[in-house]
C-alpha cells in the first residue's frame, strides 16, 4: 500500500512520496565528489530516484517508464562503481607500478574512461525516455528540459564543460521532482473535489441521500479506502474499483 501516514494522521499519496524520494535521490546524486563515501551516497541517490520513478509509473499505468528509469539508473550505478574503480586504479599503478583491474577492463586508464562514457551516454537516453513520459503523464515539462539537458551533458563530458551541464540538470531533476503535483492532471472529476471542499459530515449525508446507506470499496491502486460511489481515488487520482 502506497499510503503513508505521517504524525497526527496526514496521509500523502503515492505522487507525494514519490515527490519527497525523487528529490532527495536527485540531490544525493550530486554528492559523487563527497570524500570516501561520494559512490555510496550516489548509488544511494539513483535507488531512490528509481522508486520515485517506479510510484509514478504504477499510478500512470506505464510499466515503460519504470523500465526505461530502470535500465538508466542501473548504468548509472555501473558508471558510478566503475569510475571509482578507475581511481582506484590510477592508485595503484603510482603506488606500486601494477595496475588494479578486478573487472578486466581495457589497460589504458582512457579506454576505461571512453568505456564509462560510452555507458554514461546510453544510461542518460534511457533516462530521457523514461522522464519523457513522466513529463506527459505528470504535465511537469521540466522533467523533459532535465532530462534532454542531461543527455547533452553526459555527451560533452569527454571535452569536460560536460560535468557542469549534467551538473545542472541534476539540479534540474531535484527541482521537477519536489515541483510535481500530487495528482495526474484531469484525474480526479468534480464530485472528489466537492468530496474535498465540503465538510466530512455534510458530504456523507449527500452520498446517502442520493445512494442509500455508506459501503466501503478500496482503491485498487493504492489501498485507500473510499465511500461508495466515488469513481476516482482522492489520494492517487485512478479510478475505483469496489471488491468482491
Amino acid at each position: 500500500m502506497s499510503e503513508t501516514i505521517f504524525g497526527t494522521g496526514g496521509r500523502v499519496s503515492a505522487l507525494g512520496e514519490a515527490k519527497v524520494i525523487g528529490g532527495v535521490g536527485s540531490i544525493l546524486t550530486l554528492l559523487g565528489l563527497a570524500p570516501h563515501i561520494g559512490t555510496a551516497v550516489v548509488v544511494v541517490g539513483w535507488v531512490l530516484v528509481l522508486v520515485a520513478i517506479g510510484l509514478i509509473s504504477g499510478v500512470a499505468g506505464d510499466k515503460e517508464i519504470f523500465y526505461n528509469a530502470t535500465v538508466g539508473a542501473a548504468l548509472q550505478i555501473v558508471g558510478a562503481v566503475g569510475l571509482y574503480l578507475v581511481g582506484l586504479s590510477l592508485f595503484s599503478d603510482l603506488g606500486a607500478g601494477t595496475a588494479f583491474n578486478p573487472l578486466g577492463f581495457p589497460s589504458s586508464v582512457f579506454d576505461r574512461l571512453y568505456l564509462l562514457w560510452v555507458v554514461a551516454i546510453v544510461s542518460s537516453v534511457f533516462l530521457y525516455m523514461s522522464l519523457r513520459k513522466v513529463a506527459s503523464r505528470m504535465g511537469a515539462g521540466l522533467f523533459a528540459t532535465a532530462a534532454i539537458i542531461y543527455v547533452i551533458g553526459e555527451g560533452t563530458t569527454i571535452v569536460l564543460i560536460g560535468f557542469i551541464i549534467a551538473l545542472v540538470a541534476q539540479l534540474l531533476f531535484a527541482a521537477a521532482f519536489f515541483s510535481m503535483p500530487e495528482a495526474l492532471p484531469g484525474s480526479i472529476p468534480a464530485s472528489t473535489s466537492a468530496q474535498q471542499t465540503m465538510p466530512t459530515s455534510s458530504y456523507r449525508s449527500a452520498q446517502q441521500a442520493t445512494s442509500g446507506p455508506l459501503e466501503r470499496s478500496y482503491c485498487t491502486n493504492c489501498g485507500a479506502k473510499l465511500e461508495s460511489g466515488v469513481t476516482f481515488c482522492p489520494y492517487c487520482g485512478s479510478k475505483a474499483k469496489a471488491l468482491g
